[in-house]
């Protein structure tokens, strides 16, 4: 868990400072699909399960945290090269990712399980809203 947080952590801070380079140009690395199964999903379930099961000591409310950190830098990777769907809703959706995973951070930092699990039911709608018109075509998302 950890590593992956400091590869993905890593990432964006490559991409950041050479975005600060004139001839750097962004290349997304990863799909959507690959960027949602691989990082949205699981961070996400991390904070979900957190209505389960409360974190009950440093380690396991460091995983929320980092969860959360990698919930909300993923909204930002949904908005780097060819992972753009367009320029209004897929922005706009991409941005609420990132705040409602700036919610989670807090409220783990805070170790306030309501205030994570608010998080958490904005995370389903912004996750929603985003599956029905860019990947299930209309359709709403299934509840597992």
């Amino acid at each position: 868990m950890r590593t992956r947080l400091i590869l993905v952590l890593a990432t964006v801070a490559l991409l950041a400072v050479g975005s600060m380079a004139q001839e750097h140009t962004i290349v997304a690395v990863a799909t959507v699909k690959q960027l949602c199964e691989g990082v949205i999903t699981a961070s996400s379930d991390t904070i979900f399960n957190v209505g389960r099961e409360t974190p009950s000591n440093d380690e396991e409310w460091r995983a929320v945290h980092d969860s959360a950190l990698l919930l909300a830098e993923s909204g930002n990777l949904l908005m780097l090269g060819n992972r753009v769907r367009d320029m209004d809703q897929w922005m706009a959706m991409a941005q609420e990712l990132v705040e409602s995973g700036v919610n989670a951070v807090r409220a783990a930092e805070e170790r306030d399980v309501d205030a994570l699990l608010e998080a958490g039911d904005q995370i389903v709608v912004v996750c929603e809203k985003c599956h029905e018109p860019y990947r299930d075509g209309g359709l709403s998302m299934p509840i597992r």
